[in-house]
């Protein structure tokens, strides 16, 4: 049995778990029989990225975020307003980037074979307070992906940031031991936390790049027609991605405005945002040894992005 691991239920990061598994099975005519678990029923990310490693957990659609305690190179898409909001300018963004070669490369050195990446979407703030400036973050417990440049950005805007698992949020916000968190509306909705929070503010100040990865160690092991048959099935669970979550972001959203209060940050207060951010996690993560050559790749692939 090929085991497709996964944290999240019943929002479209399982659905594209599932899509993989599938088309995996069907492109190897049943010589791979392929199924995602989710819900954190294989461990958690952490745990299993370890045993994706290892080999006893075979693939893994996550945010790229979350296998930087493994490639720490990977996290360096989570920079505070460096992606497009859309899923497909997302996964466009990652198609022409040299940094995004390089991550591969890296990832290929931990024992993790990254197929591709595709975008999930946006990342606004859901919480149990008002936000309509930068100064009513400040202080605030907001949970977050333990990826270092979001911890950066965190601190630059003065949240205490709160790294968690996202089976932990629902309790946290009901107890209080946070008082929000950054997610696309797709999670926000599907995973029901407008239960326990009141406001949705649409900031973009991060962006989820997606990696479709696979255990090296098995991958290697395959033949090469299962080899191109794991490949392709990536590459068209991508695609699909693409449509789903463009979809699942326009009606999630749609659907949290009529249970939340659904709010703009104010321009002016997202330029502050931008300010912090540049004059801060920016500047520290291009001076870092190991960071800083992919920084620099990264602003390079922004602005030749930009220009298209």
């Amino acid at each position: 049995m090929v085991l497709i691991g996964n944290a999240t239920a019943h929002d479209t990061q399982a659905e594209a778990n599932d899509k993989f598994a599938e088309l995996i099975t069907k492109y190897s005519n049943g010589r791979l029989k392929a199924s995602a678990r989710h819900g954190q029923s294989l461990g958690t990310n952490k745990q299993m990225i370890a045993a994706l490693q290892a080999g006893s957990v075979h693939g893994m659609i996550l945010p790229s975020g979350f296998v930087s305690s493994a490639v720490p190179q990977l996290s360096l898409f989570d920079m505070a307003f460096l992606l497009p909001p859309a899923p497909a300018d997302i996964t466009a963004f990652a198609k022409q980037s040299k940094a995004a070669v390089k991550m591969k490369e890296l990832a290929e050195k931990k024992g993790i074979h990254v197929i591709g990446f595709h975008g999930i979407g946006p990342q606004d703030l859901l919480t149990t307070f008002p936000v309509k400036s930068l100064a009513d973050l400040r202080g605030k417990k907001l949970r977050i992906i333990p990826s270092p440049p979001r911890v950066g950005a965190y601190k630059d805007w003065g949240v205490v940031a709160r790294p968690m698992e996202f089976g932990e949020v629902y309790t946290s916000l009901q107890t209080g031991a946070i008082e929000g968190l950054a997610d696309p509306p797709d999670i926000l909705y599907k995973m029901k936390l407008y239960e326990v929070t009141k406001y949705f503010t649409i900031t973009n100040q991060f962006a989820f790049m997606s990696n479709v990865i696979v255990s090296k160690r098995w991958f290697d092991a395959l033949p090469k027609d299962l080899q191109d048959a794991v490949t392709r099935a990536g590459k068209d669970t991508i695609a699909w991605a693409d449509v789903a979550y463009t979809k699942s972001q326009k009606t999630s959203l749609a659907a949290l405005r009529k249970k939340i209060t659904v709010t703009d940050m104010p321009p002016a207060e997202l330029q502050k945002m931008k300010d912090a951010a540049q004059k801060g996690v920016w500047v520290r993560m291009a001076n870092d040894p190991r960071m800083g050559p992919m920084v620099k790749l990264l602003k390079e692939d922004l602005a030749r992005f930009t220009k298209k």
